[in-house]
């Protein structure tokens, strides 16, 4: 009795992943009309409102950036001094510059070289710019949320 029963469930379990197989065709159908046969047997593709629009005027295609090779870099960690806060990443070395991005306390950031006060580092595969005096070389301790004091009665 028992050689039935585990046979009937191995045989419902095979079937139940035979009848899996994932190669299903029919979750990438995108139902579309029909085209339109003439007595001449050419098809007549209806108006689709996607496709009514006039071709772009001499429009240059998008030129690709070549990357930039920097040689080596070096991995340095933000250090903060206190909970919370973060670290400008700006995209020229002037605290006046266009912000595009933040770090947070023990952050990896490849540098690339320290000049005086600013560092050029790699930010989202881009050189921007940190100020280097929040760098250090060792992944800094952690810092403590502030710690909440009840009220005096």
């Amino acid at each position: 009795m028992k050689k039935k029963i585990l046979f009937i469930m191995f045989t419902v379990v095979m079937l139940l992943f035979a009848a899996c197989k994932g190669n299903d065709k029919e979750t990438n159908f995108i139902p579309t009309q029909p085209p339109v046969f003439t007595e001449d047997n050419d098809i007549v593709i209806p108006d689709d409102p996607v496709f009514d629009f006039e071709d772009p005027i001499d429009i240059p295609d998008e030129v690709e950036e070549e990357p930039v090779y920097v040689g080596e870099t070096t991995i340095k960690y933000v250090k903060l001094s206190s909970y919370g806060t973060i670290l400008n990443v700006r995209s020229e070395p002037n605290a006046g510059e266009n912000v595009v991005g933040f770090l947070v306390h023990t952050e990896p950031i490849e540098v690339i070289s320290i000049d005086g006060d600013w560092a050029k580092v790699i930010f989202k595969d881009e050189i921007n710019y940190v100020s280097a005096e929040f760098l250090v070389d060792t992944v800094p301790p952690y810092v403590s949320p502030p710690m909440l004091t009840p009220p005096a009665d």
